[in-house]
């Protein structure tokens, strides 16, 4: 099959299973809004996922994700398939060594741990946040199992039920929410994302079955990959620490502002994360082993090439999507949230964070294709040093803005910080690999923001002139989106027919 529209399919699938995806989060969020709403109990839980996702993220997350597939891919290019799997064997027994040691490390210190997080919260709520920090943390182990193998299907170019496999925490919250909340309250939501972690896993058995996935607890030392794993893991764990260091000082900065502030922070991020993983994260999981392939063959070329071409398709995604968060976002808030223990105050409080959220949407965006351009070339450093400068920025603007602005300061200093973030990375691209897209990428930019601001003043004149809350959403959400097709097409936008034209080809397995 022709290589780009292979990418162009798996791209389609994903974002696909990543949508259905949102729609589960989107019901899981209305009910345990429904249920819990923006009070001191899901205060505590939001700040407890906290700690048990930065071991995640360092341990079997992102970092890995960034080491493990270049590294996996290269011995799948020489056909070296036998240690290839010893490199699986070994990455998954080191993690799950490493992160049940600092799992069980942190349940026994959770006291003093949830005491130095939230030293605002009163000391009822921080034992709970410790109780329920203890539950999270069997979901954390699963998941780092799950990340592993994750990694192991996309390096092989299977995209479909590992992004199908984010819909089991939502499953999870639900489960949770029905099975265990009316027996164990607040701590039925955190078993609940234990069947969650469990679900991630179960959902991807198929697919590791088809590729012929075997496990046998052992490192091997001997085998260069697992050293180059282990080398290339070093800067990216300091670069996600830094992100993973700033939502805790986030956290330890919400503790002190009125009850309500972290969750409607969090819900916020949330509703944030919706379109940026759906246009951001789907289309940068399925061209990263590609641009690693083009640099394991010395292909520099194609892997511009392919980087450009989905940065031009997420701007054209993304920029809208900002736009569009801010004008309906209050709306969509108060019709999907707005009941039972989530009240008027609360959508004031999300609202107020979307504000400032929504163009970080764009920055989150192109940072999914910068950062993993520098990781498909095996370099983890120069992200590394980046993000550091990041933390600076953002720990600098969250104290100076929370004061004046409150949650929404804080939203705002996230988004200043990744928009810097992003340019950094992606002018230290430019200076290393050279042209990056030029005309043709400040063209997609640049249509992208034309056609939002017309796609804006349609949506505005319908909020004006339509009373009814449902019915603006009702006509305003497809008038916006033919407006922007429209306009995008009139100005010589290529991105949007290239996706259609896709949709309407027979599916292929990206498998």
């Amino acid at each position: 099959m022709n290589r780009t529209r292979q990418l162009l399919q798996s791209t389609i699938l994903v974002i696909l299973f990543f949508g259905l995806s949102k729609v589960t989060g989107l019901v899981r969020g209305q009910l345990v809004a429904n249920r819990f709403g923006t009070g001191g109990e899901f205060d505590a839980f939001t700040a407890a996922n906290q700690l048990p996702e930065l071991f995640y993220v360092l341990i079997a997350g992102g970092a890995l994700a960034a080491a493990f597939i270049p590294v996996f891919s290269s011995y799948l290019s020489d056909e070296r398939l036998v240690e290839a799997m010893r490199l699986t064997h070994s990455t998954l027994t080191l993690v799950i060594a490493v992160l049940g040691g600092i799992a069980a490390i942190s349940a026994l210190l959770a006291d003093p741990l949830a005491a130095v997080l939230t030293p605002d919260f009163d000391p009822d709520q921080q034992q709970l946040m410790a109780d329920l920090m203890r539950i999270i943390l069997i979901q954390t182990m699963l998941f780092g199992i799950s990340g592993v193998l994750t990694g192991y299907l996309q390096a092989n170019q299977h995209f479909a039920l590992p992004a199908l496999a984010s819909v089991a925490l939502d499953i999870g919250y639900v489960v949770g929410l029905f099975a265990f909340v009316p027996r164990l309250g607040i701590q039925g939501l955190a078993w609940g994302t234990v069947v969650g972690g469990a679900l991630h896993i179960a959902i991807q058995v198929p697919a590791l079955v088809r590729h012929r996935f075997t496990y046998r607890p052992a490192v091997d030392w001997r085998l260069a990959g697992v050293r180059e794993i282990i080398r290339l893991m070093g800067p990216r764990i300091i670069t996600l620490g830094a992100i993973q260091f700033a939502d805790l000082f986030i956290i330890r900065l919400l503790s002190a502002l009125p009850p309500g502030s972290t969750s409607a922070y969090f819900y916020g991020f949330t509703l944030m994360q919706l379109p940026e993983t759906l246009f951001g994260t789907a289309i940068a999981l399925v061209v990263f082993p590609t641009m690693a392939n083009y640099f394991n063959r010395g292909d520099l070329g194609r892997m511009k090439a392919l980087a450009v071409n989905a940065l031009g398709i997420i701007w054209t995604l993304t920029v809208p999507s900002a736009v569009g968060m801010i004008i309906i976002g209050r709306v969509l808030i108060r019709l999907l949230f707005e009941r039972g223990a989530f009240t008027a105050e609360s959508t004031a409080l999300v609202y107020g964070a979307i504000l400032f959220f929504s163009f970080r949407i764009v920055a989150e965006g192109t940072l999914e294709i910068v950062a993993r351009l520098f990781y498909a070339q095996h370099d983890t450093r120069t992200p590394m040093f980046a993000y550091l400068l990041w933390l600076a920025i953002q720990v600098g603007l969250a104290f100076g803005l929370v004061g004046p602005l409150g949650v929404g300061g804080l939203a705002l200093a996230s988004t200043i910080a990744f928009t810097a973030l992003a340019a950094l990375l992606f002018w230290l691209n430019w200076r290393r690999l050279g042209d990056l897209g030029g005309r043709r990428l400040w063209g997609s930019g640049g249509r992208a923001l034309a056609a939002s601001a017309g796609m804006a003043l349609v949506l505005w004149g319908l909020q004006a002139a339509i009373p009814s809350e449902i019915l603006f959403l009702l006509a305003g959400i497809p008038a916006g989106l033919l407006v922007y097709i429209g306009l995008s097409l009139l100005l010589g936008g290529k991105e949007i027919p290239d996706l259609v034209r896709l949709l309407r080809q027979r599916a292929v397995s990206p498998a």
